[in-house]
């Protein structure tokens, strides 16, 4: 292994052993020992985090609230929980207000950000995740604080489903959770209106690519002005990272911008991976 991946595996076990319930640290651990040679060869550990796909695994986040997680929903929970990569540079999850989940998946960020005390929106593209995002929130006990939207997270004038990954038809026919057409567009500010939202404590948004929809040239971002905080994952291969990283400076945000493992990198690199904003 290179000096980068040892290092990560480094972080990333210390990370598990302070993020997880000691029952769920020693069954990973276990299983880490056991398949550390397929561990070295694929430069992962994922292979470990199969131990917790079996009798399901409990996080305590960095916030303090501790998520339970079944067997099926552990997949990703390393990179949420215990990387942080959402907050890892310094943003913090309310503990009260809004927060905007664009991207939610089966709904990991979105039952955290309850777990502390927001109210949550919990945006998915692809409609099977509903099911998934409210028995976790069940699982949970904080359906009560999540609402979910079976929408396309879009822009105004942009739709997100031209735009990124899932702007290809043929991508969208394949993905796992998805349906025969996309769903209907949902912007941020369409969000707002509709919930009656004062102020997003943080919007997390991780839309493969969608980001350039949300965030287009041409539209009103005026509505950046009502959130606080942003974390962003960057798929730069669909749009123009540099200019969309001016128009939130622009709109009065101070913007950090990470690669994969956590280092600063600018707006013109390959490697950006994440944008972390805060309101200035």
């Amino acid at each position: 292994m290179s000096a980068r991946p040892v290092h990560q595996v480094l972080r990333d076990f210390t990370s598990v052993c302070q993020r997880t319930s000691l029952v769920t640290a020693a069954r990973w651990t276990a299983t880490l020992a056991a398949r550390l040679p397929e561990c070295a060869k694929n430069r992962s550990l994922r292979p470990a985090d199969q131990s917790w796909a079996l009798a399901g695994a409990r996080f305590r986040t960095s916030t303090g609230a501790v998520v339970a997680l079944p067997g099926a929903y552990t997949a990703g929970a390393r990179e949420m929980y215990c990387r942080n990569v959402y907050l890892r540079t310094g943003l913090v999850m309310p503990n009260t207000g809004w927060v905007l989940d664009l991207g939610a998946n089966c709904g990991l960020f979105s039952v955290w950000a309850a777990l502390s005390g927001a109210r949550t929106i919990a945006v998915e593209a692809q409609y099977g995740f509903a099911q998934e995002i409210h028995h976790l929130a069940v699982h949970n006990a904080v359906n009560e604080r999540i609402h979910i939207e079976i929408a396309t997270a879009s822009g105004v004038k942009t739709s997100g489903s031209e735009v990124g990954q899932l702007g290809d038809n043929q991508v969208w026919s394949l993905t796992s959770h998805g349906g025969p057409t996309h769903p209907v567009d949902r912007s941020v500010p369409e969000l707002i209106a509709a919930y009656d939202i004062d102020r997003v404590g943080l919007l997390k948004m991780d839309v493969e690519g969608g980001e350039f929809a949300i965030l287009a040239a041409d539209e009103d971002l005026t509505w950046l002005h009502h959130v606080d905080q942003l974390a962003i994952e960057l798929h730069g291969s669909h749009g123009d990272v540099p200019a969309m990283i001016g128009r939130l400076r622009g709109a009065g945000l101070a913007v950090d911008l990470r690669d994969d493992f956590g280092r600063r990198a600018p707006a013109t690199s390959s490697s950006v991976a994440y944008a972390y904003c805060r309101r200035l």
